[in-house]
């Protein structure tokens, strides 16, 4: 198995204190996102703002390694609010209109979230390797 961490690239949050991906045979691992800038300071703004930045942290960090956002299987949302579940489910819809193609997603209320962020997201994301019948 070859494993490869990386803890940061250009145009990417920094200085953070763990590594924000990890490629393990073809799949790469995203750690939680929240709406971080490059400098890896939080931006606060309105829920789906800190969505679409947060989205927008994962796919540059997949797309670090060469990952495109159809090649996203798995995601993560850890929300402040289960309120905002609707506002997410909207925006998931136009992000992929296509539910065929849309990545498997898991979300959830937690208590808190680091720097009061509204929204975490992590993410799997996988290379095509050999067509994988549909479940039975």
């Amino acid at each position: 198995m070859t494993i490869t961490r990386h803890p940061s690239a250009a145009g990417l949050p920094a200085d953070l204190p763990f590594s924000l991906a990890v490629n393990a045979n073809g799949t790469r691992f995203i750690s939680g996102m929240p709406a971080l800038g490059e400098d890896g300071r939080y931006r606060p703004a309105p829920f789906e703002d800190e969505l679409m930045l947060a989205w927008h942290n994962v796919i540059q960090i997949a797309s670090a390694a060469g990952f495109v956002q159809d090649e996203v299987v798995y995601v993560q949302c850890v929300v402040a609010d289960i309120e905002d579940y609707a506002t997410l489910n909207d925006w998931w819809r136009r992000q992929f209109p296509n539910i065929a193609t849309a990545p498997a997603r898991f979300t959830f209320q937690a208590a808190a979230l680091p720097f009061g962020c509204k929204i975490e997201i992590q993410a799997v994301a996988a290379h095509p390797r050999s067509a994988v019948s549909a479940l039975a």
